[in-house]
């Protein structure tokens, strides 16, 4: 997805198509890399509000979804409203107001949004407005998912903008054999996932509970996340020691992290370019 800079689309007009009670103390706010983002309210209710100019009221659609998924399980802003104002789409959620709390409850968190499971790999619809678009297609297989719906429409991408070096590409197969032939993978249940379990999409709110945030949510193996939030920093050894206390993992879940860091890092490397290529390299020759 493409960066937006602060414009005037949300003005007093916008705000008064949204048919809100009384809208007042509107404020742009930090989260507007992707889209512009606003604090705002309604009569007493606070609202985080999120708009991608130029795109109609579906591009929010999975997030919408994801939220709603994964509201069923944990805590997370409640959507309020989707929409769409002169051609500009829109996503009305709660406002979390942000509080102080503990990466054990974190872990618990997380450990009980995984123990939700669907019968199939993937999810309820496509997430095509990503930066990698994601084909959530069901599968049976999670091997099958991760390498033909995941790694390869990376890969892909990586080739186009001409930043893969050929030499790495014998790694590259090494990883997807691995994957293929791992046991757990072939009985691995999938999991709801959070689908983007990095530092910047978890809070703490004023009561101290762990809420997840901007969701790309999908059913996998719950490593995947994992292993995502290993690749920045932000989760600590107590995230981890509650999440095994609560959900423990599969004997050798310490190398198939690293088959999901991996994935992560080249979307960054992707996206950002030579400063993630040191990290992709370690890890590609471990394959």
């Amino acid at each position: 997805m493409t960066r937006v800079s602060k414009n005037n689309v949300v003005n007093e007009d916008f705000i008064s198509r949204l048919h809100l009670q009384d809208p007042h103390n509107l404020k742009a706010v930090s989260g507007g890399d992707i889209n512009l983002a606003y604090s705002l309210y309604s009569g007493n209710q606070h609202l985080f509000l999120k708009v991608q100019p130029d795109h109609p009221a579906s591009f929010f659609d999975s997030e919408v979804a994801s939220l709603k998924a994964l509201g069923q399980v944990v805590p997370v802003p409640k959507v309020m409203a989707q929409g769409e104002v002169q051609g500009n789409a829109y996503l009305l959620l709660t406002w979390v107001e942000s509080g102080r709390g503990y990466q054990d409850d974190l872990g618990a968190t997380v450990a009980k949004l995984h123990r939700q499971t669907a019968d199939q790999f993937g999810f309820e619809l496509n997430n095509l407005v990503d930066f990698v678009p994601k084909d959530n297609s069901w599968q049976d297989n999670w091997g099958e998912f991760f390498i033909k719906q995941r790694l390869e429409p990376l890969m892909k991408q990586a080739q186009q903008a001409k930043f893969w070096l050929t030499q790495r590409g014998d790694h590259f197969d090494n990883l997807k054999e691995q994957i293929r032939q791992d046991a757990h993978v072939q009985s691995v249940k999938p999991s709801l996932l959070h689908g983007d379990l990095w530092a910047g999409n978890f809070m703490f709110d004023q009561f101290g509970h762990a809420v997840l945030i901007d969701p790309n949510a999908f059913y996998g193996d719950r490593e995947y996340d994992l292993g995502i939030s290993r690749v920045f920093a932000g989760f600590n050894d107590d995230f981890y020691e509650s999440y095994q206390a609560h959900f423990p993992l599969d004997d050798g879940w310490q190398e198939r992290m690293k088959w999901y860091e991996f994935y992560y890092i080249l979307m960054h490397f992707v996206r950002f370019g030579d400063i993630y290529a040191p990290r992709l390299n370690n890890l590609l020759i471990s394959f």
